[in-house]
């Protein structure tokens, strides 16, 4: 269908009682289409601009219009030749949307147009051209114009198409997520279980770390599964949820102090995550309460991050980076550290009692 624009000499007004009223239940299924292609209000797109610049040269007009009929205006998706983003919207169901605005802003001029359809026949927006002067136009350029409009609506379906793959990939996600950290959790629980039951006090001690390294790693699929910020994640905040719970899990208090928000990519999250919880679990065991954790950031995008404890301090000739002679935490450490790209270093607390462990690494 081709609507043709009639011009008119000024603005024109409608008695509202003549105007034919827009059924609301039609009105709201149109507007829920619209909405499911995430189109209004959005950046420019190279494919829609040329569109419009061809369909501009198609009737060698200076202005071409994709727009589309939202609530109360029409979003100018392509503005050919125009500088408005939005143009408001005609009350008349019964006429295209734009034509009191086409009819007020150009008067005596040309305007030709074709409208666009939902996949399931709603008229969500139009493809229009349009000239400050009279113009006649020829049947083979209406045919073209609707090839044209035909190639929004494909360009329409595709995003379509994309934006329900990616909800649905966000819903499977979601729940592998959801099952892993499930598994997870019950891996913990029967090391626990098995840790209760052994006679060795050695491998009691053995399994209640090993359920302790599942919940940690627990704990980090249950963030990526509520973060919302694709490929990155606030780590100062997913620390502190972490200090929360390894307070609870080891029975200290475990405090985050001057941290310094910044978004790290997920994959650095885990590795982050595991060493915080070894260094500040071994912390418990050899040196009991306070433990404290900071985070900084550092010049170049490196970032430190320090554990501290205020126990008896690091025995003689203790070497982070000795190749025998450290317990399986602190080789899970020296892993971790590795798989980020830094350096990890001992020392003693600088407020003059216990220790210091202290990670330097480049975020992403």
């Amino acid at each position: 269908m081709l609507h043709l624009v009639p011009p008119t000499q000024g603005p024109t007004s409608q008695d509202p009682s003549l105007v034919p009223a827009r059924r609301p239940d039609i009105e709201a299924a149109r507007l829920a289409a619209l909405e499911a292609y995430g189109i209004l209000d959005t950046v420019a797109e190279p494919a829609f601009d040329r569109i419009t610049e061809m369909a501009a040269d198609l009737f060698n007009a200076p202005i071409a219009l994709l727009g589309f009929t939202g609530h109360s205006n029409v979003f100018f998706k392509s503005h050919h030749g125009l500088t408005a983003s939005h143009a408001p919207r005609g009350a008349d169901p019964s006429q295209p949307a734009l034509a009191p605005w086409i009819r007020s802003e150009f008067r005596q001029g040309f305007h030709v147009e074709v409208p666009l359809y939902s996949s399931d026949g709603y008229e969500i927006g139009m493809l229009c051209v349009i000239d400050r002067r009279p113009r006649r136009i020829e049947e083979p350029q209406v045919r073209r114009l609707r090839a044209l409009g035909g190639v929004v609506t494909d360009l329409l379906a595709q995003r379509l198409a994309a934006r329900r793959a990616l909800a649905q990939a966000e819903i499977t996600t979601s729940e592998v997520d959801h099952r892993a950290m499930n598994s997870l959790q019950f891996v913990a629980s029967l090391l626990q279980l098995q840790s209760r039951a052994s006679n060795s006090p050695e491998v009691t001690q053995q399994l209640r770390a090993a359920a302790n390294r599942v919940l940690a790693v627990a704990r980090v699929h249950r963030t990526f599964s509520t973060q919302e910020t694709a490929g990155r994640v606030p780590i100062v905040a997913h620390l502190r949820r972490l200090c929360e719970e390894l307070s609870t899990s080891v029975g200290s208090e475990i405090k985050l102090e001057g941290a310094d928000e910044v978004d790290v990519p997920k994959e650095q999250v885990l590795p982050i995550g595991l060493i915080v919880n070894e260094l500040a679990t071994n912390a418990r065991k050899h040196a009991g309460d306070p433990i404290t954790i900071t985070f900084h950031g550092l010049a170049e995008g490196a970032y430190e991050l320090c554990v501290l404890d205020e126990g008896p301090g690091l025995p003689a000739g203790f070497d982070v980076a000795a190749p025998s002679g450290l317990g399986l935490g602190m080789k899970v450490v020296n892993a971790l550290v590795g798989q980020l790209q830094g350096r990890l270093t001992a020392y003693a607390n600088p407020v003059g009692r216990g220790s210091c462990f202290k990670v330097t690494f480049p975020v992403g």
